[in-house]
């Protein structure tokens, strides 16, 4: 079972930065487009920023996986390959995404419900009400 457990935080692990490369990549391409629209006078730019806010986070969420975004982090990754989002309306649809189940809060942090669902379960504290506790004289 630890071994198990090991070889799956090994995957995880190991998926996690795969994702934190294809970021990186993502960001490499994302300036050689810009460095292409100046050299050009191109308004390819344009395109990109006409996605949804909703669509746009669950492209930046899928990419991060079980490491979660803030709204903050999220809007500043959008800003990074030309989309302009605002931290407003990031965190209204990280809400509504919450309502309707697509991701899950964890911590200060949003995740994709699928990605949430694959971490470890945290430890519950169950708290025992002295009324139900044995008698100790009986």
């Amino acid at each position: 079972m630890a071994r198990t457990r090991a070889d799956m935080q090994r995957l995880i692990d190991q998926r996690d930065q795969l994702l934190r490369e294809i970021e990186a990549l993502r960001n490499k391409v994302a300036g050689i487009e810009m460095a292409i629209t100046l050299l050009d006078g191109d308004n390819a730019g344009a395109v990109k920023s006409q996605r949804s806010v909703k669509g746009v986070l669950l492209d930046l969420l899928k990419e991060v996986g079980t490491t979660g975004l803030s709204a903050t982090s999220a809007a500043e990754m959008a800003s990074r390959r030309g989309i302009t989002l605002h931290a407003g309306s990031v965190g209204s649809t990280l809400s509504r995404l919450k309502g309707l189940g697509a991701v899950v809060l964890q911590g200060n942090k949003y995740v994709l419900a699928e990605y949430a669902a694959k971490a470890e379960p945290r430890p519950t504290l169950n708290i025992v009400q002295p009324s139900v506790w044995p008698s100790i004289n009986t």
